[in-house]
């Protein structure tokens, strides 16, 4: 008989925790063909996309965000990052990242980053604003020399921030928008036992589950299939006007 493996499902999503940071690191190797460096002395994982464009960069930094998302678009107008804290929950990232190796993204799609929060419920603001309806996640755009950045929060209360994700004024709408419609999605995320572990109590919701270790070893090599097979497919052909003969004049 094959052993169980206690799974938790956690909601709101986002006092999920961590989770695995292979999550985002793994996928973008396999399934996008971003180059990794090798620094076995340094605990700090850099990735950067086939065009040499964008950086990911995971380390460790007591009181400072543990990811960073560098891209670099040959001016200071099209170069842009973004960051996020270490409590941050991977599947969040891994929206961000799956936006930016698809091959349809278009960094320039208009893009409304308040509309997925809107329709889930959330309170929104025009200037930008949003607040989860249990008040733990707020967002607000901050103008600071001239560039308005996107500051996402979610904190238990005013003394206990548990992560923080930064946009700079010059990242693309559609990628902060991949990150709230990640943020807004109802669905509970999968923990570990292990990974549930210094998780705070108070606010959230935990449910346990029996999985096989199977299904929980499934989920990341079913994950880098379909990010692999949407790289893999040709996009399908502009269609082409039709033609017609000139009519010949006397």
């Amino acid at each position: 008989m094959t052993d169980m493996i206690d799974q938790a499902l956690i909601s709101p999503r986002y006092l999920a925790g961590p989770g695995d940071a292979a999550w985002v690191t793994i996928p973008l190797h396999e399934a996008a063909g971003w180059s990794h460096g090798h620094e076995p002395l340094l605990p700090r994982v850099l990735l950067s996309s086939p065009d040499q464009k964008t950086l990911l960069r995971l380390e460790p930094a007591p009181g400072d965000q543990w990811w960073r998302i560098i891209h670099n678009g040959g001016s200071a107008a099209t170069s842009w990052y973004a960051s996020f804290g270490a409590r941050t929950p991977v599947e969040l990232i891994a929206a961000v990242t799956d936006t930016l190796t698809d091959p349809a993204y278009n960094e320039r799609a208009a893009a409304d980053p308040t509309q997925p929060l809107r329709q889930a419920g959330w309170e929104t603001a025009p200037s930008g604003e949003f607040r989860s309806p249990d008040n733990i996640v707020t967002g607000e755009q901050i103008t600071f020399s001239g560039m308005t950045s996107w500051f996402i929060t979610a904190a238990l209360d005013q003394d206990h921030t548990v992560w923080q994700a930064r946009f700079d004024g010059r990242a693309p709408a559609s990628v902060v928008t991949a990150f709230t419609q990640a943020l807004a999605v109802a669905e509970p995320l999968p923990r570990t036992h292990e990974q549930t572990l210094g998780l705070s109590r108070q606010r959230l919701t935990l449910h346990w589950q029996q999985a096989t270790p199977e299904t929980v070893a499934s989920a990341l090599p079913a994950r880098m299939q379909r990010l692999a097979a949407r790289r893999s497919s040709k996009p399908s052909p502009a269609p082409q006007p039709p033609r017609t003969t000139p009519r010949r004049t006397h």
